[in-house]
């Protein structure tokens, strides 16, 4: 545990390698509002210190809001019901994270949906996964403000993350040769500075 100041010192010093934040609105560029809707202004509390200095940043959440009915049977998505409310959105109500100061920074900003992940690229935002038995135009776009590039590798979600059992990701990690793992220890220490 650590006072309140010296936990804000930590996040504006860059010290978070990772961060795992939500959203309420993208927009094309890759930029983010937590918190101004109309007249309800909630304030984003810590939220752009977290986004802003993190070396990677995973936004999570919803392509869309209000009565989304969604599931997923046999590894595969489902929408039974689309929401009401697109999340991502031509233009935003109010900037809490700056896409374009994260890259001029070397921050990897991701969004990952229930359906499909987003980077923050050159241009914008690109989709770059999308969830098994979904189609890209109708599925993920047409449910957009805006039309994002669309990667030419376009990839399909790992279909575990889709089933009830576990992922076996230990037994994968583990599989792979010490000296991969030690190679990807030992480039983290070098950026930390440390021996």
């Amino acid at each position: 545990m650590i006072e309140q100041p010296a936990q804000f010192d930590f996040y504006d010093g860059g010290g978070l390698d990772l961060a795992f934040l939500s959203f309420a609105e993208v927009d094309p560029a890759g930029n983010v509002n937590v918190s101004r809707f109309g007249n309800r202004i909630i304030g984003p509390g810590g939220f752009i210190n977290i986004s802003q200095n993190a070396k990677c940043v995973v936004f999570g959440g919803t392509l869309t809001a209000g009565d989304l009915d969604i599931g997923w049977e046999g590894g595969r998505t489902v929408i039974r019901n689309e929401g009401r409310h697109r999340k991502f959105v031509p233009a935003l109500e109010q900037v809490c994270y700056n896409a374009s100061m994260g890259r001029s920074q070397g921050q990897v900003a991701l969004f990952v949906t229930e359906r499909a992940v987003f980077r923050v690229g050159d241009s914008g935002l690109e989709l770059i996964e999308i969830a098994p038995g979904l189609d890209a135009e109708r599925d993920v776009i047409a449910n957009m403000g805006f039309r994002p590039a669309v990667a030419r590798d376009l990839k399909a979600m790992d279909a575990r993350i889709f089933s009830p059992g576990l992922m076996g990701l230990s037994a994968e990690i583990h599989a792979k040769p010490v000296s991969y793992r030690s190679a990807r220890v030992a480039k983290w220490r070098a950026e930390k500075g440390e021996r």
